[in-house]
């Protein structure tokens, strides 16, 4: 029986986590037709693509509405391709503003379409009014954490805890010899991995501090290095203009080497803290959004930490600095402390407690098998 499935993913995130089940599906179902939005690990599974991640990462709700017109057409194209295609299903991967719209609009236009949800939106955290949507729209919500399915109770939607893909692909990509010696890197200096975050807008907001700190101890403290791994949604000549002559060497292919390997990392809020825990690196969680929409977010956000890594664990293992925290001299200190000897050997010690919420191995081949049951039915 053929059959077409749609997949949307809206950040360089669900990219990854949409590569490895796609690649689970496939090796069970080669048959199946998939066409989708994705990024540079997706695009080899899907048989049609109709737009890159790079045109759906938009954070914050001022840059959405700038780049609104964009996205609309998007969405009507997605549209209008699932129902040329006459998709059996979709599955949404994260991305919760875009996807979860687009949900509501498939369920009204094409009420045939069984409706997937990989990445629990984090309604926990702010718009828990997206819940009973959630429940009732969708006809499956694949849970990352423990304690999402809760939330759920009560609804239609089949909610269920798969564990969190993350645990078998965070791993370095190369030895430590060989990540210092193809980055140029001296592996008996000390490291700091600096990451931004993968849009556009992270870049522009996070980046240059950062610089002005590698520039600052380039003359107080210049035997440390620094690197920063290419997220695949940047070029890196874009990187490049909001380094100005920051001495930051940037990596490509490398982004788990990078801070396995490095003494003490700077990470954007976002995915990439729980990725930084899980490899036991000393960091800090920075962030900054567009002041109005901060102003928002603060009247919203519901939980004690904004870090994913914080969330998790239910502690701070990580210090959090947000919008005016996030400077040169602030983020100079928290390094400063985190590359302490003592300090670090503790926080290596709590970071471990953040893996053992996230589950089992396996994550990506379960949802697999649920999802292919779920279109044979």
């Amino acid at each position: 029986m053929n059959q077409t499935l749609l997949v949307i993913a809206g950040e360089d995130s669900g990219d990854l986590h949409g590569a490895e089940l796609l690649r689970e599906l496939k090796v069970r179902r080669p048959d199946l037709r998939i066409i989708g939005v994705g990024g540079p690990r997706m695009t080899p599974f899907l048989d049609r693509k109709l737009a890159d991640v790079k045109d759906l990462a938009v954070v914050g709700l001022i840059e959405v509405i700038k780049h609104l017109p964009r996205l609309n057409r998007l969405f009507k194209q997605i549209l209008t391709a699932a129902a040329e295609e006459r998709v059996s299903a979709a599955l949404l991967i994260d991305y919760p503003g875009f996807n979860l719209r687009l949900a509501k609009a498939l369920r009204k236009q094409l009420p045939a379409v069984k409706l997937h949800q990989y990445v629990c939106p984090q309604v926990w955290a702010w718009k828990r009014g997206r819940i009973p949507e959630l429940g009732t729209v969708l006809d499956t919500l694949y849970c990352l954490f423990d304690f999402e399915p809760e939330l759920f109770r009560g609804y239609p939607v089949d909610a269920r805890f798969v564990g969190h893909p993350l645990l078998e692909l965070v791993k370095p990509e190369c030895d430590r010899e060989t990540f210092f010696r193809e980055s140029g890197l001296d592996p008996a200096k000390p490291l700091v991995a600096l990451l931004p975050g993968s849009r556009k807008g992270e870049i522009e907001r996070l980046l240059p501090p950062m610089a002005e700190l590698a520039t600052r101890w380039r003359r107080e403290r210049p035997e440390v290095q620094w690197v920063l791994p290419v997220a695949p949604t940047l070029d890196p000549a874009f990187i490049r203009a909001h380094l100005g002559d920051a001495p930051v060497t940037l990596v490509e292919d490398r982004t788990y080497a990078a801070r396995a390997y490095a003494d003490a990392a700077l990470v954007a809020s976002g995915t990439a803290t729980l990725e930084t825990a899980l490899l036991g690196t000393p960091f800090a969680i920075v962030y900054r959004l567009n002041a109005l929409t901060y102003q928002m977010a603060k009247r919203i956000v519901k939980v004690p930490h904004f870090g994913l890594a914080n969330v998790v664990a239910g502690r701070e293992v990580a210090p959090e600095l947000l919008q005016d925290e996030v400077n040169a001299e602030r983020l100079g200190r928290e390094l400063s402390r985190l590359m302490d000897p003592e300090v670090a050997r503790r926080v290596r010690t709590e970071l471990g407690e953040v893996r053992g919420h996230l589950g089992e191995l396996g994550a990506a081949g379960r949802v697999a098998e649920d999802l292919l049951k779920k279109l044979q039915n």
